[in-house]
C-alpha cells in the first residue's frame, strides 16, 4: 500500500496537519487541491517535500513541491507525479520503471475511490427513513354511520375535485336548501312579476362571460410575467456585456498577454507560470511585451542558453524554482562545485544525482561515490564503475597516441579511440 507525508510546511500546516502525519492517496491527492488553493487565496507561496512511501515503508518517491505557483498539474497526485518523471532530472530511470509505478499509483488511487463511494452510499442508505403510514381516523365512518331516518332521503352533492379546499359553515348554510330537494315546508307559490322574473333568472350567456373574463385575466397576468422576466434576463444580460473581463477567465483562455495589460499587478505571476507550465514561443512573447531580469532569466532556461542563465542570475529574483534552474546550469557548464554548493541550500536528491552524473562525466569519480553514500542509488553506483573502465581505457590509448615507437598508423587509432570512449564517458547515464 502507498502513502503520502509532507514535510516542511510552514505557511501550510493547518491545511496539511502534522509532519509526521501519513495520508491515504485519496486524502493526499484532496490536501494538495486544498493548499494549493489556500496559497493562492492567501497570496503566498511556499515550497514543501512530498513523499511516496512503499509498502516497506520505503521512500518510494520524493519531491518538492512549489504551492502558490499557479502551477497546472499541482492539485493532481498522478500529474505531479507524472510532470516530475518526465523531467530531465529522471532521464535515465527506465521507461518500464515509471510506467510501473505511476499504473500502481493509478491502480490504488482507484481503489480507495470505490472504497469512499461504497461508504457514501451506505452512509446515504441509512439516512432514508421511509414515511411511516398513518391509520386514519375512525370518526369519519362513525360519522357516516349514524343511524337515519329511513324515510328521510337526501341527495348527494356531485363529488368535488380533490384540490377544491373544504367549505365553511357559512358557505354550507347559503348552499343548504339547493343541496336538500325535500324542503322543510310546503313552498308558497308566488306569481312573480315579469320584470322581477327577469331579474331573479341568472343568465347562461353571463356566466360564460364570467369564465372568460377570467381566462382573460390570467392570459394577461402570464404575458406581464413574460415581460418582466425577458426585462429582468435582458438587463442582466447587458449588464454582464458590460463588465471587464475578469482575471481568472483570462487566464482560463490563455490570453496572457491581453491579462498582463488588464492587471499589471498580475504580470509576476503570470510570468512565473509560464515559467513553469508554459512553452517557450508564449514565454518569449510575453518578455518581449513585458520584459524583465526574471523573465530573460526563464526564457534562457527553456532555450538551453545555460551560460546566459549564469549571467543572469546575479540580477533576477532567485526563487526555489529559479535556483534549482541555476544549478543545472552550473552542471550544464562543468561548474560541478558551484552546484553543490547550491544545491546544499536545496537538499534535493534529484539535483545531487544530476551532480553526481556530472561528476562521473569529468572522471571525478571519488566526489561522484561520495554523493551516492547519500543517494544510495544502484544506478549511479553502476554509472560510476563503467566510467572507471572507461577512463581507464581513455588513458591506455592516449599513452598509445604519444608513444612515438608506435608507427602512425597505430597513434592513429589510439587516437580515435581516445576519442570515442571520452565521449562514452560523458554521455554515460543520459
Amino acid at each position: 500500500m502507498l502513502s503520502v507525508s509532507f514535510q516542511g510546511a510552514r505557511k501550510l500546516r493547518r491545511v496539511l496537519k502534522s509532519r509526521s502525519h501519513r495520508y491515504s492517496l485519496n486524502a493526499a491527492q484532496r490536501l494538495l487541491s486544498e493548499a494549493e488553493q489556500y496559497a493562492i487565496d492567501h497570496q503566498f507561496s511556499e515550497a514543501i517535500v512530498m513523499v511516496i512511501h512503499g509498502d516497506n515503508d520505503e521512500s518510494a518517491f520524493v519531491d518538492q513541491l512549489e504551492f502558490g505557483k499557479h502551477l497546472s498539474y499541482i492539485n493532481n497526485l498522478i500529474a505531479v507525479v507524472q510532470h516530475t518523471l518526465s523531467s530531465e532530472l529522471f532521464s535515465d530511470y527506465p521507461a518500464a520503471e515509471k510506467k510501473t509505478f505511476l499504473d500502481r499509483l493509478g491502480q490504488q488511487l482507484q481503489s480507495e475511490n470505490k472504497v469512499q463511494l461504497a461508504t457514501d452510499t451506505r452512509s446515504s442508505d441509512q439516512e432514508v427513513h421511509p414515511e411511516e403510514p398513518t391509520s386514519e381516523s375512525p370518526q369519519l365512518d362513525d360519522h357516516l354511520t349514524q343511524k337515519q331516518d329511513p324515510k328521510e332521503h337526501i341527495e348527494e352533492p356531485d363529488p368535488a375535485p380533490l384540490a377544491v379546499e373544504q367549505e365553511t359553515s357559512s358557505a354550507r348554510e347559503l348552499i343548504k336548501d339547493f343541496l336538500d330537494p325535500t324542503p322543510r315546508k310546503a313552498p308558497r307559490v308566488v306569481t312573480p312579476e315579469p320584470h322581477k322574473a327577469k331579474l331573479n333568472k341568472p343568465h347562461p350567456r353571463s356566466l360564460r362571460l364570467s369564465a372568460t373574463a377570467i381566462r382573460r385575466g390570467f392570459v394577461v397576468l402570464g404575458l406581464l410575467v413574460a415581460c418582466f422576466t425577458l426585462f429582468v434576463v435582458g438587463h442582466s444580460v447587458l449588464s454582464s456585456a458590460n463588465q471587464p473581463p475578469t482575471y481568472s477567465g483570462l487566464i482560463a483562455n490563455k490570453e496572457y498577454l491581453a491579462a498582463a495589460k488588464a492587471y499589471p499587478t498580475k504580470r509576476t505571476v503570470i510570468e512565473n507560470k509560464l515559467a513553469s507550465a508554459g512553452s517557450e514561443k508564449v514565454l518569449q512573447k510575453f518578455v518581449a511585451a513585458y520584459p524583465s531580469d526574471e523573465g530573460k532569466f526563464d526564457l534562457a532556461f527553456k532555450q538551453t542558453k545555460y551560460s546566459q542563465v549564469v549571467d543572469l542570475s546575479t540580477k533576477a529574483k532567485m526563487t526555489t524554482l529559479r535556483k534549482t534552474m541555476l544549478a543545472i546550469a552550473y552542471v550544464k557548464t562543468n561548474q560541478l562545485d558551484q552546484a553543490a554548493v547550491l544545491n546544499a541550500d536545496l537538499n534535493s536528491d534529484k539535483l545531487s544525482l544530476v551532480i553526481a552524473l556530472g561528476y562521473v562525466h569529468a572522471a571525478r569519480f571519488d566526489e561522484a561515490t561520495a554523493l551516492n553514500k547519500t543517494l544510495n542509488n544502484k544506478s549511479l553506483e553502476k554509472a560510476i564503475e563503467t566510467g572507471r573502465i572507461y577512463q581507464q581505457a581513455i588513458e591506455k590509448y592516449q599513452r598509445d597516441a604519444n608513444d612515438k615507437k608506435k608507427s602512425a598508423a597505430e597513434r592513429k587509432s589510439a587516437t580515435a579511440n581516445v576519442e570515442a570512449f571520452t565521449h562514452q564517458l560523458q554521455t554515460l547515464g543520459e
